[in-house]
């Protein structure tokens, strides 16, 4: 089911948002237990801040209690 659900996302934002109100948590509430300012969860909700940090994104899956999985694309 996770897997599932997971590949219906492009990318780590869209999948971030959709869980976080999903579950009905704010982005205040996600930033204070994450420690990731709410400015840079909006910038990765919106796709506005470019390549998110791995250590970011442990961060905020931890709150939201998501696995996180890397994937290797290499550029062309």
């Amino acid at each position: 089911m996770i897997d599932q659900e997971l590949e219906e996302f492009e990318d780590f934002g869209s999948y971030l948002k959709h869980t976080r109100v999903k579950y009905g948590i704010s982005q205040r509430f996600l930033s204070r237990e994450s420690g990731v300012t709410r400015a840079n969860i909006s910038k990765i909700e919106n796709h506005k801040a470019g390549d998110v940090l791995l250590s970011t994104a442990i961060k905020l899956s931890n709150v939201l209690n998501l696995g996180i999985f890397l994937k290797h694309s290499p550029k062309p």
